[in-house]
C-alpha cells in the first residue's frame, strides 16, 4: 500500500501569511490537518480550525 504524505502547503497553498500563521498553530492542530483531506484558502479559516482542532480534548482524571 502506497502512503501519500502531506505538507503544510497542501493544505495552506503558497499565501506566505497563512503559511506564516501555519507556524504559530498548535501542533496537534497541524497534525490533524495534514491528517485530513482539508484545505484552507482564508486566514479566518485556519484560524477556525486551528482553534478547534488543537483544543485538548482529553479529560483529567478525578484527583482525590
Amino acid at each position: 500500500m502506497e502512503q501519500y504524505y502531506r505538507h503544510p502547503r497542501d493544505v495552506v497553498g503558497s499565501d506566505p501569511v497563512l503559511l506564516a500563521y501555519w507556524d504559530e498553530m498548535p501542533p496537534k492542530a497541524q497534525l490533524r490537518l495534514l491528517e485530513s483531506t482539508i484545505s484552507v484558502s482564508t486566514l479566518g479559516e485556519l484560524k477556525k480550525l486551528g482553534e478547534e482542532l488543537g483544543m485538548d480534548t482529553t479529560v483529567p482524571p478525578d484527583q482525590f
